[in-house]
């Protein structure tokens, strides 16, 4: 039986990759030191694709991945330190699913505890975009700011970002003090600021750790993002497979589109910052009257002050050209003459190597 067991549940876009590539590099020291990192992070995806029911992810799991949350609980029942298990997919869970998830680990563990990292929507909203484009998203970054502003559709956004909801969700029959809130620190803050910050909850000593990033920043400027999506564009729905999102994510953005134009960050533009600034001081409002246990300051989940700058809506032809135009002839394909044709062999080249994709 383990002593106490973390469920790190997300919110997405909120350093989570960060941490977890931290967790993941020093799970051998952290072992030694008292806490566990069960299976391995792929069996954390598994588990989260199980407990909330992503039937499209679990009909690719193999036989061994779709058993990842029972071997996990196992692991964790057969520990007698700290366990951490942690994946932002989580955090969109029904709520049986949650509640069964929390008793399956209360049959392994003393105590149970959840934490949730939040950043504030002002970084969250373009980061979040970018992501949604990485997995073959369509839609102009212009238009998903108005869909979440609007709270159209089935608003998979805010089933991943409305803070109040999920610890809601995931603090039901939790003993007070149980369930974390972890604040990203605003720009500027020490690298190793939220590395510290979620230690201090997990009560681990990272004495000596280096926190320095390991694996190659995939953050793509204004151009690129505009590129992949008008790529998307160009793949058919029914060929879009989770090889092919796996092989984008994995090989395509990191090694052939990023630095394939000018690396310029984008904006969350001035005429939206009223509503998302009323939506965040209501997140910190609901949050100020709640018995969680906050590690940061809540104002840092409002957005600061909005600044100049471009969106991928304002790139132009020949900016989108010259990228598409790189990353053609990265890949050894022909030379191109338009932006249409240069998109569409790319998109091609994608389509026909996707077979060739493995898990990652």
């Amino acid at each position: 039986m383990a002593r106490r067991v973390f469920l790190h549940v997300g919110t997405a876009k909120s350093g989570t990759s960060f941490l977890q590539d931290l967790w993941w590099r020093h799970s051998d020291e952290l072992r030694g030191r008292g806490l566990l990192l069960p299976g391995r992070r792929r069996d954390h995806f598994a588990a989260a694709a199980v407990v909330k029911g992503m039937t499209a992810v679990v009909e690719t799991l193999a036989d061994h991945e779709r058993d990842a949350w029972h071997r996990l609980v196992e692991e964790t029942r057969a520990w007698p330190g700290d366990v951490l298990l942690t994946n932002e997919h989580f955090s969109d869970s029904p709520a049986e699913a949650a509640a069964a998830a929390l008793a399956d680990l209360a049959g392994a563990a003393d105590e149970v505890h959840v934490v949730l990292t939040a950043r504030d929507l002002g970084r969250v909203l373009p980061s979040a975009w970018q992501q949604r484009v990485k997995m073959g998203a369509r839609q102009p970054y212009r238009r998903f700011l108005a869909t979440v502003r609007r709270s159209e559709g089935d608003q998979k956004f805010w089933r991943y970002h409305d803070v109040p909801a999920i610890l809601t969700l995931w603090s039901a029959g939790l003993a007070e003090g149980r369930t974390h809130l972890v604040v990203v620190p605003p720009a500027g803050a020490p690298r190793d600021e939220l590395w510290l910050r979620t230690a201090s909850v997990l009560g681990l000593d990272v004495t000596g750790l280096d926190t320095e990033a390991r694996r190659p920043n995939d953050s793509l400027g204004l151009v690129e993002a505009e590129v992949l999506r008008r790529i998307n564009e160009r793949v058919p729905r029914p060929r879009r497979t989770p090889a092919l999102t796996r092989h984008v994510k994995g090989t395509f953005v990191p090694e052939v589109l990023a630095g394939s134009a000018h690396r310029e960050p984008f904006v969350l533009p001035a005429r939206h910052h009223a509503w998302v600034h009323e939506r965040s001081a209501a997140t910190v409002a609901a949050l100020s009257t709640r018995a969680y246990d906050v590690v940061g300051d809540l104002d840092d989940l409002l957005p600061a002050p909005p600044r100049e700058g471009r969106t991928p809506d304002d790139a132009t032809d020949d900016e989108l050209l010259a990228a598409a135009r790189t990353v053609a002839s990265r890949l050894g394909l022909a030379p191109v003459g338009t932006l249409d044709e240069a998109l569409a062999a790319v998109a091609e080249h994608l389509l026909a190597g996707q077979r060739g994709t493995s898990a990652q």
